[in-house]
């Protein structure tokens, strides 16, 4: 359960923030892998909705989503700040 969440856009070196209301963990800014390949760097193990941010260190630029994992892994792509995210749930 939890996220995998990986970076599609054109913004290099983009951060990535997951809340831990639900389970406890990490909360640090993390780089975001452009793949879900390796669950060491691209997967937050959470249980219900948590805060998913994004930060491009370049500009300062931010925005975020409260997503609902409960009881599933919710694969994220990040695409751009002014676009929505690729969700798929299983």
């Amino acid at each position: 359960m939890g996220y995998n969440i990986r970076n599609q856009s054109n913004v290099k070196d983009i951060k990535a923030f997951v809340s831990k209301y639900t389970k406890d963990g990490n909360d640090n800014w993390f780089l975001v892998p452009s793949s879900f390949s390796d669950s060491s760097t691209s997967h937050w193990d959470r249980n219900g909705w948590e805060l998913v941010a994004f930060k491009d260190q370049a500009t300062g630029t931010q925005r975020g989503w409260y997503i609902d994992c409960t009881g599933q892994t919710v694969d994220i792509t990040f695409y751009g700040f002014n676009q929505d995210l690729g969700l798929v749930r299983r």
